[in-house]
């Protein structure tokens, strides 16, 4: 076995040599303390070239100064650590962030030499530090995402939806975050989570409705998923009157990025100031969020359809005989006044036979709608190819009369027999309906045998 060379001593100039060409900026300090030995200043006693270049001064310059009157970007905390280092002998690691050089600095500072000397070696951990940032970053917006897709997927529509609006305005610290329903173009439902302190006197349905909302953020949006608009004060340059009437003083900055269903935009998803200082990627955030809301909303879209063509006539829009049943069933033994009106279409199979089924359909898209037009549409049927019904709850019997005849006035340009009858109660609302039936009947005989016509 080799001996191993005898240890050699190292004067002080050859350590310092060793120091010069370290990879990091180094310097050692002799503490200067008042007689109750408080550090109040240090004096360099050695500087390596990359010290001197970090604190942007001659090594020349530097050497037998004092910290105070030669460093500006100076750390406070040096002073401190220094003590810790220089008299209690103690080794101390600390990270910091300059905000002049945009930069973080992990340091150390080690006791040298003797009692009274410190050494100071300091690191760049800019880019360590930033990818332990961005490493959070990711681990905490994969988890908001995760958090959203669950509460999505595991709760009717409505609850869920409410539940990740709340999740993503509680993580951003936002006033608002919102879902705008466009329903091919127009203004559909609005889904909205606001912080019960902050988020007062924001815009709302009627704002949407006054100016045209969606087309300023497709112009927006453009060719993104997402756009965050960081001051709305740039808003001026391309609608002024929305910054003016809506924006100004509320809104100071949002985020939106669209919903989609193949590539139809069905919504918006909108956060209104939001911080400044989060630990998410936000527009990644957003973007794969509204991706699974969109495919929640797609299928609640469908569905609400599916439901509303199953209660309501295709060719009317009025209310169908499902739901004629669903109603009788719910008032029967009611105690409650109610109105029933009979109307049927006279001559349509005249129409039909001598104009076409087309010219047909329309009239009875124009007799729908006149019935629409006195009962509203929630009390409006159509039971059968050529009949509708109105049937209208909790109604004073003068009131019920007046609908009745103003049905009658509208029945010029479609005509239609009809037949009402009113009742205190709805315990009997088969015999309502076989009663006024009845005296639509004789209302249209009256009507055939007027124009000498047995058709009917």
């Amino acid at each position: 076995m080799e001996k191993i060379e005898e240890f050699k001593d190292y004067s002080a100039s050859e350590v310092l040599y060793m120091l010069k060409d370290l990879p990091d900026a180094c310097c050692v300090f002799r503490i200067m303390t008042d007689p109750f030995g408080t550090v109040h200043d240090m004096q360099f006693i050695f500087v390596n070239e990359k010290y001197a270049s970090l604190v942007g001064k001659p090594t020349a310059e530097l050497m037998g100064a004092t910290y105070y009157t030669t460093v500006a970007n100076r750390d406070e905390d040096w002073i401190r650590l220094s003590y810790q280092a220089a008299v209690m002998r103690q080794s101390v690691i600390n990270r910091t962030f300059n905000t002049q050089f945009n930069k973080w600095f992990e340091f150390w500072a080690v006791p040298v030499y003797k009692k009274g000397f410190c050494a100071f070696i300091i690191h760049d951990v800019t880019a360590e530090k930033r990818k332990e940032e961005n490493q959070e970053i990711v681990s905490n917006s994969n988890n908001l995402i995760l958090d959203c897709a669950k509460v999505l997927s595991t709760s009717d529509f409505k609850r869920g939806i409410k539940a990740t609006l709340k999740a993503l305005g509680t993580k951003i610290k936002a006033d608002r975050v919102y879902i705008v329903e466009s329903k091919g173009g127009d203004l559909g439902d609005i889904y909205e989570w606001t912080d019960r302190k902050s988020g007062t006197g924001l815009p709302n349905r009627k704002d949407f409705e006054r100016f045209d909302f969606f087309t300023m953020w497709d112009r927006q949006l453009l060719e993104n998923r997402v756009v965050i608009v960081n001051d709305t004060k740039e808003i001026i340059k391309k609608n002024k009157e929305v910054y003016e009437d809506v924006l100004q003083g509320t809104i100071s900055r949002y985020i939106i990025t669209a919903i989609q269903d193949k590539s139809e935009t069905i919504g918006y998803l909108v956060a209104d100031n939001f911080s400044l200082y989060l630990d998410i990627n936000l527009a990644e955030v957003f973007e794969t969020v509204a991706i699974f809301i969109s495919e929640e909303l797609r299928n609640y879209i469908l569905g609400q359809e599916m439901q509303y063509m199953s209660s309501h006539d295709a060719m009317t829009n009025l209310r169908n005989r499902n739901a004629f049943t669903a109603t009788l069933n719910m008032i029967e033994g009611m105690k409650i006044p109610v109105g029933v009106c009979f109307a049927d279409i006279n001559g349509l199979k005249a129409i039909n036979d001598e104009q076409g089924h087309d010219a047909g359909d329309e009239y009875i898209k124009e007799a729908g709608a006149i019935v629409e037009s006195v009962f509203k549409k929630k009390y409006s049927y159509r039971i059968g190819g050529d009949e509708f019904i109105a049937i209208v709850p909790q109604v004073e019997k003068e009131y019920f009369e007046e609908l009745v005849a103003k049905l009658r006035k509208k029945c010029k340009k479609v005509s239609m027999a009809i037949g009402a009858v009113w009742q205190e109660n709805a315990e009997n609302i088969e015999e309502m309906i076989n009663s006024a039936d009845k005296l639509m009947y004789n209302d249209k005989a009256e009507f055939y045998s007027a124009n000498n016509d047995r058709r009917h």
